[in-house]
């Protein structure tokens, strides 16, 4: 299993698309922090800095890349059969499950890597500007390190459920147009209009792990439980479909 991680890992290193996506996850983290901070306590811009559920809200940004991760899940699967490297990957490799658990294993340190990087950079961006507004931040704090910990926790799921659907849609391009259709289109329509279906969709239960309180989603650890069980799920489909279905 070691052996085939470090193979994975090559060939994201070999990948230029990984950059992109890795540098765009990165990117979006000081942009959504900057914006929260910036919109804190106006009209439709969310609770005021004072409060826990602000304070949140600036910390929830770290996981603002997750989407990224997701793609990049896709990627390391549904790359396989896009570029023709299935059926030599399955060759040399016959066991398809340590395969996949290899693929699982790979997108889970590269989602949990950006998800660290990204919590970083959501401090350096926060703390110096909450300061100047004589705002005191304990980052070992429940709004402060619960939220960070809790980003990590659904970066490295996503990347898992990234390769999932990879493992269920071989497609590359339909597999991430399907899945950001679903993450930015149809789960935000559900969660804004429709709240009890929405917060026990993948997109709401990331939502509540990461530290939204905001009363149309599942307490912390809800989303926590329920969002582990997604990853768990596509985890688990993704590798009984490769293992039943025929690779050329």
């Amino acid at each position: 299993m070691k052996n085939l991680i470090h193979a994975e890992l090559l060939k994201l290193r070999t990948t230029r698309m990984i950059y992109g996506l890795a540098l765009a996850a990165l990117a979006l983290v000081p942009i959504s922090a900057i914006s929260a901070i910036v919109a804190a306590g106006k009209s439709g811009g969310g609770p005021a800095l004072s409060t826990t559920e602000g304070i949140r809200n600036v910390m929830s940004a770290s996981s603002s890349g997750a989407l990224s991760v997701l793609v990049i899940g896709i990627l390391i699967m549904a790359g396989e059969f896009r570029h023709n490297t299935a059926t030599s990957t399955f060759l040399i490799s016959p066991n398809r499950g340590r395969v996949v658990g290899a693929k699982l294993a790979t997108s889970a340190l590269v989602g949990a890597a950006l998800a660290l990087i990204s919590s970083v950079l959501t401090l350096a961006v926060a703390l110096p500007w909450l300061a100047t507004k004589h705002i005191r931040v304990d980052i070992f704090s429940h709004n402060v390190g619960l939220v960070l910990l809790g980003g990590i926790a659904a970066m490295t799921i996503y990347a898992a459920v990234g390769v999932g659907v990879g493992s269920l849609i071989r497609n590359q391009t339909a597999a991430v147009v399907i899945a950001l259709g679903w993450a930015l289109v149809v789960e935000s329509l559900l969660v804004s209009f429709v709240h009890e279906i929405g917060k026990w969709t993948p997109g709401g239960a990331a939502a509540a792990l990461t530290g939204n309180s905001s009363g149309r989603f599942l307490p912390m650890w809800g989303g926590a439980v329920l969002f582990v069980a997604y990853g768990l799920a596509f985890a688990a489909a993704g590798t009984r479909f490769t293992l039943r279905r025929d690779i050329s």
